[in-house]
Parts: C-alpha cells; structure tokens; sequence
C-alpha cells in the first residue's frame, strides 16, 4: 500500500515534512506527477514552487538518484524491490480554501497540493497518516480506517482535506441516514443552532429535487477568519469555506453571503463532483483539461445555489432579488459578450478565467452562465418542466455512474423535455454558443414571474453619465464603448482632479507620467446604470419556480 506521513516539526517556519512509502514490486521506473491545479479551479497553479528539499531513499537506507523531467515531474530507476521512500518539504501559507496553512493553531492541508500521484498506481489504495498534537480535533473528508485515514485511489487523495486544531467546534444532522457535519475553525458570532437549521433545510430541499445524495458523508468545514476573505472549494465527500472577518457574520447580509457559499457548494456534490463534462472525468492533474462546459459546472450551480436560498425559505423574496440584482449589475457593466461566447470563455478558462484580462474579452462562466440557467429554467417551466428536472436526468444517466458527458447530451436532456425545440435552439445559437445580449432575455423571463427590471443612476454619477468607473484612488478601471470617454481616456489613466463646466466635466489626467487635460460632455442617456428587480405580481408559474 502507498503510505503518507505528514508532520510539522516547526509550525512557526510553515514547512511540514513529507514522507512517501512506494511499494516497487518491478524494477522499472517509477515517475512521480504533483499536479498543476486542483479541481474546480481551471488554472495551472504552480504547487510545485512550495517543494524543497525532495530525495528518495532505497529500502536499504541509502540514497538513490532522482530526476526532474519537467517542473513537477519527478522519477527514478529502483534498483531492488522493496519499499522507497521520497521525502521532501512543503510550505504551507496560503490561506483559502483550496490550499495549505500550518500554523502554531492548526495544520491545514488539500492533499492536491502536495502529494505525489504515481504513474502506474493511480488506483492503488493509499494510507494517510498526519502527525499532529494530541491534544488536537481534526475532520477530514478523508476515508477512516482503524483509527487511520485513507483514500481509494489518487482522484480521491486529490479530493480530500484535513484539519487538525485545538479549537475546533462540532455539530452535526442528518437527513435520509447521510450524516452531515459542520466544523468550526475560529470565533463563531451567530447562533449555532439557527445556522444549522438553515443548512439542513437547504439540504434536504437539494435531497429532495435530485431524489437522493451522493454519499453516505458530507463534511461542511468552515474557517472563519479575523480579516476579509471569500472562498469556497468543493469536494465530494465535504467542502472547505473560508470567510472573514468572522465577526461580520452577526450581521444578517454577511450571513448570507456565507449561506450563499455554503448552498452553492453543496449542490457541486452532484454538479462536477459527480455530475461532470467527459473532458475531466476523471481529473488529469498534470496539464490543462479543456473543456466548454463552465456554464454548465459554474453557471448552473450559481444560479442553483442562490434559488435553493429562496426554496428552503432561507431567503426572502426581497433577499433573493438583491443576489440577482448583484449578478445584473456585474453583468451590465462587462461587454464580453460581444467578443465571446461562453463556450468560449469555458474553454479558456485556463488563460484569464480568473483574472480582469484584457478589457471586454469574455464573459463569466457564473454570473452569465447563471443568467444562462435562469432563461432556461424559465424556458422549461413553460413546458410543465424544470431545470431541475434536466439535472435530474443528468444525475441518473452521468452522475450516478460516474461517466462523464458532452455538451450535446447535456443539450439533449433539455431537449428531451420541450415540445418546441426550435426556439431551445434558437436560445442556443444566440446565447450559448453566440454573443447576443441575453439582457432583453432574462427581463422578459422575469416579467413571466411577474418580476419588472428597473434601472437607475448608479450613485457615482461618472459611470453613469460619462461612462467612467474608477478605483477609489482615482485610476479608472471602465470604459463604457459608446460613451465618449471612450476615445478620449484609457484604462490606467489616473484623475488628479475635475470640474463641471458646462454640460459635462473637465479632467486634469496623468497617464503614466503625462498630464492631459480632458473635456467631456455628459450623455443624454444612463450608461453604467443600476438594475434592480420589482415584484409585480405573484402567478402559477412563480409558484412553480419556488416550490418545485
């Protein structure tokens, strides 16, 4: 059996010590892979530069030589059979939730970062042994075993994360005999029993539109933290949360967020932890693995997530509207969508999927993919359907036996519950795979719902009448295209200062280094603006919607 030792014999350095026992039972090359990302997160992320200090040692005691073949590809030639050992150091001081923090409270670990999958024993078992203070708690979405942790293969030591820390709080339901539990790292500012509730009943809402969960365990492991912080990671077994300050979660909108997070995790326990594009099934850690689907892994859980807020009666009417109007007013202001599909924009996830880019290049695989799911969520309830039920289907025919699909099973499934699949395929052609503005799309599937969309001035009156966005010190970050702002200032341009003159503004500007004097007039019509939702009326397919 593969064996992992992991210890921190100085918390303060942040450095844990590695040892892996290798089983050689041929004389043939042994080629050891740390991945370059993790799943849910399509970006090569460079584990490898937090390694030092790597050597192997033959099951004789004696060192025996390695070679790097690539950045995080290392192997060697045994030379007898028996066990091997490779011992390196990682640094751990990244904090989030898809990375590794040791530290004089806690030892924190996403094994993805860190361990090795061999070539040619990808699917042998491995055991985990983590050295840790005794008067420690940990959780793990790792496997237990007398006493010990364990993963079936690679893709499931990928998966999993550890916690070991004095201060550890535990709760724990359970729903259809899977047992659900909530771990606790740092000050805890609400009512532990109220959020509990709220968890189970997002929960079993989830439960009861797929028709049953994917495993028998689920591990919610938060770690609330003194500073800001916003980062959820999800895993099959459980999911890391890390959010912060952690005492802003007595105020109700910060609560939210963290409920948002935390529905938005779960329901990856069926989208892509089960559910998943064939492209990634199973995970390939070593390079890129391109595929389209982001607003199917994404998009849909983005939306889903929000409206399971809705369903579960976490959220009233008024709070759901708030999180739409937040995807609304992220949307309104990206013009990607005419340059790049979403199919597009999945597949190139890897080059800027997680950074502003260059200006209006894409759109994003959650809040417009979110969009996506709601014009066709709506689109079905007109067909005595649902989104849900397409996710249903996908769960039985993909998820549950664990094949991953393509884009056109998935468009299939959709088909497969309209008698009108001409206008499906026309939503497809425009909104999918074009670049047409889905803008004047969701307001009409809103106002089905008997929900209007307003728009405003936004309170910075430069965005909304010179088409200007800025930072707070100054440099401005937008451009709106049709203002004329446009091709008169740049991205980067910084405002020293401005005046009103008469029907626009007068701007003293350094770019980088330059002084320029810029005038402006104001536009007749709102260029940035705000959106916000108005309920108007309540009807049988709003009921539908919510109660599904």
């Amino acid at each position: 059996m593969i064996k992992y030792h992991i210890e921190s014999q100085n918390t303060a350095s942040q450095f844990i010590q590695i040892t892996l026992n290798i089983p050689v039972r041929r004389l043939s090359q042994i080629r050891l892979q740390l991945p370059a990302w993790r799943g849910g997160r399509y970006q090569l992320a460079n584990y490898v530069q937090n390694i030092r200090n790597f050597h192997v040692i033959s099951p004789d005691g004696k060192p025996i030589s390695s070679t790097k073949t690539t950045k995080d590809l290392w192997e060697f030639a045994p030379d007898h059979i028996g066990e091997y050992q490779v011992k390196y150091e990682y640094y751990c001081a990244k904090m989030d939730a898809g990375s590794c923090w040791v530290d004089d409270e806690q030892m924190y670990l996403n094994f993805v970062n860190c361990c090795f999958e061999i070539e040619n024993m990808s699917e042998d078992k491995i055991q985990v042994e983590v050295n840790y203070p005794s008067h420690y708690q940990f959780c793990t979405t790792l496997l237990s075993e007398n006493n010990g942790f364990f993963a079936s293969n690679f893709q499931q030591l990928a998966d999993s994360s550890f916690l070991a820390s004095q201060n550890l709080t535990h709760q724990l339901f359970t729903i259809d005999q899977v047992c659900f539990h909530l771990w606790f790292h740092g000050d805890i500012h609400f009512d532990l029993t109220e959020f509990k509730t709220n968890i189970n009943q997002f929960a079993e809402k989830q439960i009861r539109t797929f028709g049953e969960f994917p495993v028998e365990e689920y591990h919610f492991i938060y770690l609330l933290l003194p500073y800001a912080h916003y980062h959820g990671v999800e895993h099959q077994r459980g999911t890391v949360i890390t959010f912060g300050p952690a005492e802003s979660l007595s105020e109700r909108v910060h609560m939210n967020e963290l409920m948002g997070v935390s529905c938005h995790e779960l329901y990856h326990a069926w989208n892509v932890c089960q559910i998943r594009p064939f492209e990634i099934m199973p995970y390939n850690f070593s390079k890129e693995a391109y595929h389209e689907a982001g607003w199917v892994v994404e998009g849909f859980t983005t939306y889903m997530g929000d409206l399971f807020l809705l369903k579960s009666g976490y959220f009233s009417l008024s709070e759901y509207f708030e999180t739409f109007e937040k995807v609304l007013n992220r949307e309104s202001i990206n013009f990607g969508w005419q340059n790049q599909s979403i199919l597009e924009s999945s597949f190139d996830l890897w080059i800027d999927g997680y950074v502003t880019g260059i200006p209006d290049k894409k759109v994003s695989i959650y809040t417009h993919g979110a969009l996506i799911a709601f014009c066709l969520d709506a689109m079905l309830l007109d067909e005595n359907s649902s989104l849900h039920e397409v996710m249903r289907l996908l769960w039985k025919k993909f998820g549950k036996s664990k094949i991953g699909y393509t884009l056109e099973e998935v468009w299939r499934t959709v088909l497969s519950q309209t008698n009108n699949p001409i206008f499906f395929n026309q939503f497809h052609k425009d909104y999918i795979a074009g670049k047409e503005n889905i803008f004047p799309v969701v307001e009409k599937h809103l106002a089905s719902l008997g929900i209007e969309i307003q728009t405003k001035a936004r309170e910075d009156e430069l965005s909304s009448y010179f088409g200007i966005i800025k930072h707070s010190d100054g440099t401005i970050t937008k451009i709106h295209q049709a203002s004329g702002a446009f091709k008169k200032l740049m991205v980067g341009d910084f405002i020293k200062s401005q005046e009103l003159i008469i029907n626009g503004i007068k701007f003293s500007i350094d770019r980088f280094g330059r002084s320029l004097e810029v005038e402006l007039m104001s536009s007749d019509e709102l260029l940035f603006k705000d959106y916000f939702l108005i309920d108007k009326e309540y009807n049988h397919k709003r009921n539908a919607w919510i109660t599904d």
